[in-house]
């Protein structure tokens, strides 16, 4: 029998659960703010709307104004991210 086959009528759904690239939280998707890298120049940029495709990461509303280019957003991009796109 499969897990899902499993979860009884009426459970709560699964929640995805992501981690903060600046604090380390972990928190529940809806609650972070993704980020993603331009493929082309490999600026890691906030993806307000969640549509680009790819690779992401995610951070807290509060620390966005911390974000800084660190060996975990470095990780998380796969080496792919070389700045932080400014807001314009």
């Amino acid at each position: 029998m499969h897990h899902r086959e499993e979860r009884e009528l009426g459970s709560p759904a699964h929640v995805p659960i992501r981690t903060c690239v600046v604090c380390s939280v972990k928190k529940p998707r809806q609650s972070l703010t993704r980020l993603c890298v331009d493929p082309t120049g490999g600026l890691v940029f906030v993806d307000l709307k969640g549509c680009y495709s790819g690779r992401g990461a995610y951070a807290c509303e509060g620390c966005i104004p911390h974000l800084r280019m660190n060996p975990r957003i470095r990780k998380a991009f796969r080496n792919k991210a070389k700045g932080l796109k400014t807001q314009d």
